[in-house]
């Protein structure tokens, strides 16, 4: 069994493959279920069931001959393994080490279908999205992404762009995307960036609305996006970032995703904060896949460009580095939450003047962002902290409504906590790690000092304690963690939310007391 990248249907486009992906969720859990089990028919039921939908899909064919050859149809498996061989699965010492074929390592056949994929590796495929050829700038800094030009990853749940840019000698902001995804309501004006090339998706893509609102989009390049729209009508309105950690929170797969391959999105938080919210910061979480900017549409022009800005201010061969690390985005989170105008050494950086819901209008000190980073070097990048993670101490209990869990959702960097049932003190293990993290600091820089404690129990390791009766109304406590390497300074933030609601406060987030979500998204 393997990971999904999706091929393409003979009669659907893969524009249609967002729609299909609960779908695939449905029949890979059943698959996922039944080898747990060690139900060899129901895994081969499950792969029959996916390989009527995804019929040219490589890896649910590749599924599809482990399920026979588990179950003994030694025939059926050489003919689905030949299928997944000639859609695009053709990495032979994979197959050749599945235990799953074992019982066939004698045959000749599955030898000749070994020899197919050497033979077929470097050929290129010809059937579904993994056909895709690369974009190329249509005109000068501009790339229109069509149908040959993408795949849909299940695994991460988000198209994968093909494409080839001219990046000149690297200065400036060549080799950077910028991607507007509220169709030009709140759009950056590309000439200020040098070597910034804008992305559009196809006229069918924009049809089928693929170009508006949220991510979904992973890029070979650096991207740097914005969308100035929210969820404005009815009871469910809500920014999009705070759509995001509630309503949409099965998309932070994919942000978590772009955020660590080099992907800035910046989004304004319209009614969620003040000074436009009425009712405060309504968040229940925070996460560092984003920047959310306080205010309406463009109010996120100012943070995009300023995430322009570090990128532009980075040494070439540092950010040469960065980028083939994947660390663009946590670095350029780090820099500008240390550039905010309140910041003024490290020990800020460590409270809540560095990492605020939205951040202010006109809020940094732009001299001191492109000092930090055009001072970085390959060698200071800070690390990212990853949640390792959590485990929850026992309450008496052990209630909580039905069908309403305490856990929100769990991402890399960012985990978020409902505390539903009933005592008083709570209590949670939170484990954390980091590539060549040599110290990390966990800091409580959301909601009232008094109702949280924090201890370390080892290095990567802290136990919190919650009281909820000093957590009044609906309300929340972040705690983040930091890391730095031993040349570093302190990195990102990596976050764990708390949040109590209390239905009787002047509001109080219906989508977290169990209501769906039937809002469109206006300007």
């Amino acid at each position: 069994m393997t990971s999904f990248c999706c091929a393409l249907l003979a009669a659907v486009s893969v524009f249609d493959y967002p729609a299909l992906q609960p779908q695939h969720e449905t029949y890979k859990a059943q698959m996922l279920q039944s080898i747990r089990s060690s139900d060899a028919l129901g895994m081969r039921m499950a792969c029959m069931k996916a390989v009527e939908v995804f019929p040219e899909d490589p890896v649910w064919n590749y599924n599809l001959a482990c399920a026979y050859a588990k179950g003994g149809k030694f025939d059926s498996a050489l003919k689905s393994l030949e299928k997944a061989v000639r859609c695009g699965y053709r990495d032979s010492r994979a197959i050749s080490n599945d235990a799953d074929f074992k019982p066939m390592s004698d045959m000749k056949e599955f030898h000749d279908l070994l020899e197919l994929a050497d033979k077929l590796r470097d050929v290129p495929v010809t059937v579904g999205p993994l056909s895709a050829v690369n974009a190329k700038e249509s005109s000068p800094n501009s790339v229109i992404i069509g149908e040959r030009n993408l795949l849909w990853d299940f695994d991460k749940a988000c198209f994968i762009a093909k494409m080839e840019l001219d990046t000149g000698n690297g200065g400036g902001n060549s080799g950077d995307l910028y991607l507007n995804r509220d169709r030009g309501h709140s759009s950056l004006p590309i000439k200020e960036f040098s070597g910034l090339s804008a992305v559009r998706m196809c006229a069918e893509a924009r049809a089928k609305n693929l170009d508006l609102d949220f991510p979904n989009t992973a890029f070979p390049y650096p991207v740097f996006g914005n969308c100035s729209r929210a969820l404005v009508s009815g009871p469910l309105w809500r920014s999009l970032p705070r759509a995001l950690v509630t309503s949409q929170a099965f998309r932070l797969k994919a942000m978590s995703h772009f955020y660590l391959s080099n992907q800035i999105w910046v989004f304004p938080v319209v009614n969620d904060c003040p000074p436009l919210g009425k009712y405060g910061d309504v968040f229940a979480s925070q996460t560092p896949y984003w920047i959310a900017t306080e205010g309406r549409s463009w109010s996120d022009q100012y943070y995009l460009k300023a995430s322009l800005e570090v990128s532009r201010s980075l040494k070439k061969e540092v950010k040469k580095e960065i980028v083939e690390r994947g660390l663009l985005a946590p670095t350029v989170q780090a820099i500008i939450r240390k550039s905010l105008k309140g910041v003024k050494n490290d020990d800020d950086y460590l409270t809540s003047k560095a990492h605020p819901t939205a951040f202010p209008a006109n809020g940094l000190d732009m001299a001191r962002l492109k000092t930090l980073a055009s001072s970085l070097t390959k060698e200071s990048v800070p690390p990212v902290v990853t949640i390792n993670g959590i485990a929850i101490g026992e309450t008496k209990s052990g209630e909580k409504p039905e069908g309403l869990p305490e856990l929100s959702y769990v991402s890399p960097c960012a985990w978020a906590f409902v505390l539903r049932k009933p005592e008083t003190v709570r209590t949670f293990i939170i484990g954390v790690k980091g590539e060549d993290v040599s110290e990390f600091a966990f800091s409580v820089v959301k909601g009232p000092h008094s109702a949280v404690k924090v201890e370390l129990l080892a290095q990567d390791v802290a136990k919190v304690t919650l009281n909820r009766s000093l957590m009044t109304g609906s309300s929340r406590v972040d705690v983040a963690v930091f890391g730095k390497s031993k040349t570093s300074a302190w990195g990102a933030p990596a976050f764990v939310s708390f949040a109590v609601l209390d239905p009787d406060a002047p509001y109080c987030d219906p989508v977290l007391l169990g209501a769906g979500n039937s809002a469109e998204s206006k300007k």
